[in-house]
């Protein structure tokens, strides 16, 4: 009588048993950033035996995030971004688990600190502010580095009526034209009026000049 599949079921159990115990988890990438709400991205697990050496076989992971309003996770280590804000992700596997840090910045708005400028042509602004503001209207601290789209574009509608570079507008003659400030897919708009130098005095008329004596004869 052959008794195969028994044999097999024991071979099995010894084989499950003879498993590399798993001495450390570690995630790639460390660190996620995300610019936009629903931006994917996988972590990847690598689990090691006690010699440092990659264990082939698969071993389940239980994925949780810290918190769900800044990203989510799913079974396979897919995470999406939620909101801004930060938090982490944790892979278990067994008794050990390991982190990801993940950073969510989503730029939902650009704001200038006025709609609406006068000047006078000639004469020059102050730089112009604005901010960057994210889904809930909190301000942003950018990081051109990071994300050069952000960095502002300045435009003028009509360059005979004042120009701008770096938020600093120069009025050249009398009308009316809109700034634009660009940052990433946003813009704002401010209305600019530039009024006519003024008219210089008049030079003052030059005193005559006293008559001179006349000569006795």
């Amino acid at each position: 009588m052959r008794h195969f599949p028994i044999a097999l079921a024991v071979a099995s159990a010894l084989l499950a048993g003879c498993q590399a115990k798993v001495a450390s988890v570690e995630l790639t990438p460390p660190k996620l950033s995300f610019s936009a709400i629903a931006e994917g991205k996988t972590v990847v697990v690598t689990l090691k035996d006690a010699d440092g050496n990659p264990i082939e076989e698969a071993r389940p992971v239980a994925w949780t995030s810290a918190d769900p309003k800044v990203a989510k996770v799913d079974d396979k280590g897919n995470v999406k971004a939620t909101g801004s804000g930060a938090t982490t992700i944790t892979a278990a596997v067994e008794e050990l688990s390991a982190t990801v840090k993940v950073d969510v910045v989503i730029l939902k708005q650009i704001q200038l600190q006025s709609i609406a400028l006068v000047l006078v042509a000639g004469t020059k602004s102050d730089p112009i502010s604005m901010n960057l503001l994210n889904e809930r209207g909190e301000p942003l601290t950018p990081d051109f580095e990071k994300n050069p789209a952000w960095k502002p574009v300045w435009s003028s509608g009509d360059a005979a009526v004042a120009t701008v570079s770096d938020g600093v507008i120069t009025a050249v003659a009398a009308g009316t034209t809109v700034i634009t400030a660009r940052a990433g897919d946003l813009k704002a708009e401010l209305t600019l009026t530039v009024n006519p130098a003024p008219e210089p005095e008049p030079a003052p008329a030059p005193e005559p000049e006293p008559k001179k004596a006349q000569k006795q004869k």
